[in-house]
């Protein structure tokens, strides 16, 4: 019983289905999985920084060019407008 128990458990490790080999096996994929999981977290980490940066980037306004003014009135309400706004 013993030396077929083992006879089976050695051609079960040439295959590689053994428990020693599957436990090998599974601690690689573990690994891998591990890593592949920080990756994603740095690529998450940065799309959000990116976003944020997006966010805070504003597009500059174009300065309008003062209507044409035909009376003086306007003019000097015109001016004072701007005065006042800087």
């Amino acid at each position: 019983m013993s030396t077929l128990a083992k006879i089976i458990g050695a051609i079960l490790a040439m295959l590689g289905i053994g428990s020693k080999a599957t436990a090998i096996k599974k601690k690689k994929v573990r690994q891998i999985d591990r890593q592949v999981k920080k990756v994603q977290d740095i690529k998450e980490k940065a799309q959000q920084r990116k976003k944020q940066i997006k966010k805070a980037q504003k597009k500059a306004t174009k300065k309008k060019a003062p209507k044409k003014i035909k009376s003086a009135k306007k003019a000097a309400a015109s001016l004072k407008k701007r005065a006042a706004k800087k």
